[in-house]
């Protein structure tokens, strides 16, 4: 029964009866609306024995997830209980453990003994747990227990043009069972609601003392209400997040539009006096600090209600949020409140003080004190009393078979790009810590694809036609690693020396796009789900298929979406129309199955695995485009398969 499943989710795309589950009709349990929850459930950070499910309650409260391998939730088990707080807006999520693999389960929330109604379509909700090697493991034909599996990935979950395309509603009708999990690669959500203030949010909770993070975090309850307006404003949305489980990278628009300069120590501002988030639009010194200091509060919302589905792999810590006395002229942050000790340093990234100070700004932590006291750089330049952040190491990973996947964090250590030499080797997209982790680990991978997760486009700029002299936003703009050229070459030298296939899964720029940098080395970019398009001219001259001169590299552009002419809308405020969403299947294409004599599944590996890329309308469903790249596509020399290799796979034994 686990490994029909496998076979079902990587080929089949019409409705059919979850095999090994009877078809008899079920006893509905007990379920009822119930006002305790206000959003949820969702799921997250699926393996093959667990997964995560999270919901927010009205008002802090206990609760817990039941589970069962029936549709009628008979025989259930608990989670252990959750408890919600304030201090991440009532927020919450349960692990579930000891699941057995390749298996469906049902579920439901359970608040006061009673099981919440969030039903789709009239059913249950339900998830997938991943396959396990040991039910694959043939000792002649696939030794190491390879199976297929299938994900989506995609980027752009605008709401502002409605009505929205049916992006998410097509998605869960076809691909509900047949995927394993998604990767929502940056732009969960756009600035919507972030006017709300701490005191606005405390009111409308009753909340009488506000809590520590929403007195010393600004704009976190702005940021809180921004995924709440989400989450109700496409019901498809939610409910492909309650029967699907989530992966998920940080973008811009999780924090600020085009946010950048978080991870440039010195980049600071006397921001005493000045507005708070108006006009961030504008391209000044201003506004771009004030966008690179506000990644913490965002980040501390991304996580309590989205950033959760990640694994932790060891290398994150809570966000810092405090207020602390500074003098001029020193380099000593002292906070009588906090305990500074407590901090890894391979933890943490860097200190920012908050907007509105007049050392507003991004300082490097050089070591700790004490308790109360921090060493920064560079020295501080006025005498007051500031709130400021600690951020954290965001970036992660996991393994599905015999693929790694890398989930990199692109925005919140990244710092300024130099504009006048892209090759700069003093800028960085990723900070030193994230760049030797990743380039460590792709080194020793022992996998036979890599699945590196960006949420910037790697092959191509995104611009926003700065390159023939009409961008909509600053001359300098670039999200992507085009604007990080030394950088991004130190990458592509580590990639091609693997000789294996190497995907940057990328996204951020509003269409999708297949990308060949080197044999075996590709960007594949995807998107949007819901968001408007940009222009074809917003792509640094980037052509809609053909070879591309990409900073120092010639890259072979295979095919790209649709996007607007500039005499067609599409920018400015112009009519958009409908656009042209884009949702992208991936698919691990490791075995194929040929049952014994008994009709026991017995799956073969495939000498030199596939993965199959899917780019479908969102309108549709249409396939648009699909490319595939094979473990051979990366080999420096081509070698031929042994005749014993096919001999065993044909049952041949003369």
């Amino acid at each position: 029964m686990k490994r029909r499943i496998g076979a079902l989710a990587l080929f089949a795309f019409t409705l059919a009866p979850q095999a090994g589950v009877a078809q008899t009709t079920a006893v509905a349990p007990a379920v009822e609306k119930l006002d305790g929850f206000t959003h949820g459930p969702q799921l997250g950070n699926v393996s093959t024995t667990s997964i995560r499910v999270w919901a927010r309650t009205r008002a802090p409260a206990t609760f817990r997830v039941v589970y069962s391998t029936s549709p009628d939730l008979a025989n259930p088990q608990r989670s252990a209980p959750v408890t919600t707080n304030w201090d991440h807006d009532a927020t919450g999520w349960a692990q579930l453990t000891g699941l057995k693999p390749g298996t469906k389960y049902y579920y439901a929330l359970e608040l006061n003994g009673k099981l919440a109604d969030t039903r789709v379509d009239g059913k249950i909700n339900s998830f997938l747990t991943l396959p396990a090697a040991a039910d694959y493991v043939d000792a002649k034909v696939n030794p190491k227990g390879l199976f297929n599996f299938a994900f989506e990935i995609g980027t752009g979950n605008n709401q502002s043009n409605r009505p929205l395309p049916p992006t998410y509603t097509r998605m869960l009708a076809e691909l509900k069972d047949r995927i394993h999990f998604q990767i929502q690669n940056g732009d969960w959500l756009y600035e919507k609601g972030r006017e709300q203030t701490e005191q606005e949010w405390a009111a409308a909770n009753g909340i009488t003392k506000l809590p520590k993070i929403a007195n010393n975090a600004k704009g976190i309850a702005g940021v809180w209400n921004n995924y709440k307006i989400y989450l109700e404003g496409s019901q498809a949305l939610a409910d492909f997040y309650r029967e699907v489980p989530l992966f998920v990278t940080l973008d811009d628009h999780e924090i600020l539009n085009d946010v950048t300069g978080s991870g440039e120590t010195g980049f600071r501002i006397d921001a005493r006096g000045k507005p708070w988030q108006q006009d961030l639009n504008r391209d000044d010194l201003q506004h771009d600090v004030e966008r690179a200091v506000f990644r913490d509060p965002a980040v501390a919302a991304w996580r309590d209600y989205v950033g959760w589905s990640n694994p932790d792999i060891g290398n994150q810590q809570p966000s810092v949020f405090g207020t602390a006395k500074i003098q001029a002229g020193t380099n000593v942050l002292t906070d009588p409140q906090a305990d500074f000790t407590k901090l890894d340093p391979k933890k943490y990234s860097n200190l920012h003080v908050l907007w509105g100070f007049g050392n507003t700004g991004v300082y490097r932590i050089a070591r700790v004190i004490d308790r109360h006291r921090v060493e920064i750089e560079p020295s501080f330049n006025v005498t007051e009393d500031v709130r400021y952040s600690i951020g954290s190491n965001l970036f992660s990973k996991f393994r599905v078979s015999n693929s790694d996947f890398f989930l990199l964090d692109t925005r919140s250590n990244r710092t300024l790009h130099d504009k006048a030499n892209l090759a700069n080797p003093k800028t960085s997209m990723l900070g030193a810590t994230q760049k030797a982790w990743l380039i460590d680990e792709l080194r020793k991978s022992d996998a036979d694809f890599i699945f590196i997760v960006s949420s910037v486009n790697l092959a191509v700029p995104h611009d926003n036609g700065a390159w023939y002299g009409a961008g909509s936003g600053g001359a300098s703009k670039d999200d992507g690693w085009t604007a990080q050229l030394h950088e991004r070459e130190e990458l592509l030298k580590v990639a091609e020396a693997l000789g294996k296939p190497v995907f940057f899964l990328t996204g951020d720029l509003h269409k999708s796009f297949v990308a060949r940098i080197a044999p075996g080395v590709y960007d594949v970019a995807s998107g949007p789900h819901t968001s408007s398009n940009h222009r074809i001219g917003d792509a640094g001259g980037s052509p809609p298929a053909g070879w591309y001169k990409s900073g120092d590299r010639l890259v072979n552009v295979l095919w790209a979406s649709n996007q607007y002419r500039n005499d067609s809308g599409g920018n400015g405020g112009q009519a958009r129309g409908k656009g042209w969403p884009i949702y992208t299947i991936i698919r691990v294409n490791n075995a194929f199955n040929i049952p014994e004599q008994g009709g026991k599944d017995r799956w073969q590996a495939y000498p030199e695995p596939q993965v199959i890329f899917e780019f479908r309308d969102g309108y549709s469903g249409d396939l648009v485009f699909a490319h595939s790249v094979s473990t051979s596509d990366a080999r420096a020399t081509p070698r031929p398969v042994p005749a014993e290799t096919v001999k065993a796979l044909g049952g041949i034994t003369q």
